[in-house]
């Protein structure tokens, strides 16, 4: 049935994007369509909330956060150090430079996974790689990460492993878990809404392989 699901939302969103999107900036396509339904159902694009507040955390440097929601959601409510660019514009030329680059690690995010799968998509199909996707998007960051539940004590250490780990992350990023009307104030940024992202210094290209990254 899950494999169903991811298949059914990769249909889905194809087909919104050629509605969405301007014919030419999604033509020639260097990923299949088939080949992109695979990487789909195999899910490795996805990155899970506890991994991405490690990241967050350890401010790695070697990865970038892109919110493809719309400027007044972004600037309402984002992860710390996240840039905007909205899904319209994923693989504008403007933003090529950065988007398309084996440089850094990009995670994408949305409220949910629909735009930021659909954001994936569009880059897979312009061969760019090292393109990830926040599992669950931000409605499952708050559910993990700024308000995790204690698990029964009848569960195995490991939850309660996590949950401690949860309850760090969320403190460590500025989260109070006891109270949730804390976390706009405390994790939005607010860049100017027409800040164009930095792209660092760029590495020699590499040929698009089957892979997201």
């Amino acid at each position: 049935m899950k494999a169903l699901k991811y298949l059914s939302v990769a249909f889905v969103s194809l087909g919104i994007i050629v509605a969405f999107v301007p014919k030419q900036a999604i033509t020639p396509m260097k990923i299949s369509s088939e080949q992109i339904v695979t990487e789909i159902k195999q899910k490795a694009y996805f990155i899970s909330s506890d991994d991405l507040a490690s990241i967050i955390i350890n401010k790695d440097p070697l990865y970038k956060l892109v919110d493809v929601r719309d400027v007044a959601e972004f600037q309402s409510y984002s992860l710390p150090g996240a840039t905007n660019i909205d899904l319209k514009d994923i693989i504008s030329p403007d933003m090529e430079e950065f988007m398309n680059q084996d440089k850094y690690t990009i995670i994408m995010y949305s409220n949910s996974n629909l735009e930021a799968v659909e954001a994936w998509i569009l880059c897979r199909q312009k061969g760019y790689e090292n393109i990830y996707v926040l599992q669950g998007g931000l409605n499952n960051w708050y559910e993990t990460i700024v308000n995790p539940k204690h698990p029964a004590t009848t569960l195995p250490d490991e939850d309660q492993a996590k949950y401690d780990f949860r309850k760090a992350a969320g403190k460590a990023l500025g989260v109070d878990v006891n109270d949730s009307t804390s976390v706009s104030a405390a994790t939005t940024s607010k860049p100017s809404a027409g800040a164009k992202p930095s792209t660092g210094p760029k590495k020699k290209k590499k040929g698009a392989s089957g892979g997201c990254g």
